[in-house]
């Protein structure tokens, strides 16, 4: 039997639970979509582990499997440091990825959208996909963490199978927009998006512990991806995670990034209930996600 390894990685307690709530609800995973074979869920927000939180196996025939386990970074992490440490994060990540041995990495993270500044535009609640990376260093030696790598200002392209993002695009998007929550904080503008493309890109703007920060630094890492992006690159998602998956393997790596806020609206808009539901979104695409992916086993 051939076997296909994926492995989701999502950022923090308070995304797992909602994206593990959406994976296993009975009335809105997909049909093709069996339980985990493994589950353990819920924990409390002080919760650490060493081992995935669930573990779907999809079979598309005999012959083949398709297993994914899916992992909280924040569960790995050591509680003497700040949860959202950088450095902490690529401290544990390349380790714990290279034991799974996976095909494809996801990383989950909420993030906002860069929206242009005095523009009433939203995408709360949407959820956009890619495979390019850029690292924004946003608090360079940061007592709490102080993560330096190679790659701080390179947009590091993707190379996942054209084939496989026009599925998730032509299938996943619109099966998963229909069951979308709306969250209760600006609302996306124009109808929800469950999107990929190969020019989305997602800036990781790292070494930022305190969220007071967001704000400022979230509208210079933007500037600073625009200054150095080559035409068809389009920024998607702002937030502090995925580049540090993207450097912690030589695997191919999807982003997926559920939108909780407008760029530079931090304050208004999330809250503990907006974070659930469009966390929640998130799981719903990643469901859809996996029935494609099986079908893609040894295509990867």
């Amino acid at each position: 039997m051939s076997k296909q390894i994926v492995m989701v990685l999502v950022n923090k307690n308070w995304e797992i639970e909602p994206v593990l709530s959406a994976l296993t609800n009975p009335k809105l995973r997909p049909i093709t979509l069996p339980f985990p074979e493994y589950i353990d869920t819920p924990k409390d927000g002080d919760n650490k582990m060493d081992t995935p939180r669930a573990i779907f196996r999809l079979s598309p025939d005999k012959r083949n499997c398709t297993e994914i386990s899916i992992w909280c970074i924040e569960d790995l992490m050591s509680p003497e440091v700040n949860s959202s440490s950088s450095e902490e994060k690529y401290r544990i990540l390349p380790s714990v990825i290279a034991k799974c041995n996976p095909q494809l990495v996801i990383s989950v993270s909420t993030a906002n959208y860069p929206v242009e500044e005095g523009s009433r535009f939203s995408a709360n609640g949407s959820v956009y996909l890619g495979t390019n990376f850029f690292i924004h260093n946003g608090h360079p030696d940061n007592p709490e963490s102080n993560l330096q790598t190679p790659y701080d200002g390179q947009l590091l392209t993707g190379h996942i199978s054209s084939a496989l993002l026009d599925t998730i695009n032509r299938e996943c998007g619109p099966a998963a927009v229909k069951k979308f929550i709306t969250p209760s904080n600006a609302p996306a503008t124009w109808g929800f998006t469950c999107e990929i493309l190969p020019g989305f890109s997602a800036v990781s703007s790292i070494n930022i512990t305190d969220y007071r920060e967001y704000d400022n630094q979230d509208k210079i890492a933007k500037q600073h991806f625009e200054s150095i992006a080559p035409l068809g690159y389009e920024l998607k998602s702002i937030e502090t995670t995925h580049g540090i998956v993207r450097v912690s393997t030589e695997c191919p790596v999807i982003f997926l990034s559920p939108i909780t806020d407008r760029l530079g609206h931090f304050d208004e808009d999330v809250s503990d209930i907006q974070n659930y539901a469009v966390a929640f979104n998130g799981g719903l695409a990643l469901g859809e996600i996996f029935c494609v992916l099986n079908r893609f086993n040894g295509l990867l």
